[in-house]
């Protein structure tokens, strides 16, 4: 009662979920049954809990997400020695213009916000993660902006910088 009411006065949540997973996003309980992360975070979201509607809301889920078994495959990286060992979906960034179950309004505001801040930005050589912060507060300042939660799921290891093209 004390957190959904933020007698406190927190400025932002850690949630740490650590345990048996499966395909879903499902966490599995001691008792063999499954709850929904997906649940569990919509609990914090600001309809639910109005006192964090403004506060970062940081989830650290380590879980299983399925039965699929990784290829470990060798990563070399200049200057070491010490090996080091990926898995298959390494190297994604998956930028979607809202989170899981949510609808976005029927206008192009995302796809021309994702336009404007690249065309403006990659010349000068600024990460793509930074873009993103830009393309998030774009968003926010413009109509409609409220349908859309730009959502990233990022297994990168690296600064994705776009580079214009050398003519020949």
């Amino acid at each position: 009662h004390e957190l959904y009411e933020n007698t406190k006065k927190y400025d932002g949540l850690i949630i740490i979920i650590c345990g048996h997973g499966k395909k879903g996003n499902m966490l599995v309980a001691s008792d063999g049954t499954s709850l929904s992360i997906d649940k569990i975070r919509t609990t914090f979201n600001c309809h639910e809990m109005e006192f964090f509607k403004d506060f970062p809301k940081i989830f650290i889920v380590d879980v299983c997400r399925g039965e699929s078994i990784t290829t470990v495959r060798e990563i070399t990286t200049r200057g070491s020695d010490m090996p080091l060992y990926g898995h298959n979906d390494d190297g994604f960034l998956t930028i979607w213009s809202t989170t899981q179950g949510y609808k976005v309004a029927d206008e192009s505001l995302f796809s021309n916000c994702m336009t404007n801040v690249i065309k403006s930005k990659y010349k000068s050589g600024y990460p793509l993660k930074k873009m993103l912060d830009n393309i998030r507060q774009n968003i926010r300042e413009r109509k409609h902006g409220e349908w859309y939660c730009v959502e990233s799921q990022d297994t990168t290891d690296y600064d994705i910088i776009f580079q214009q093209r050398k003519s020949s």
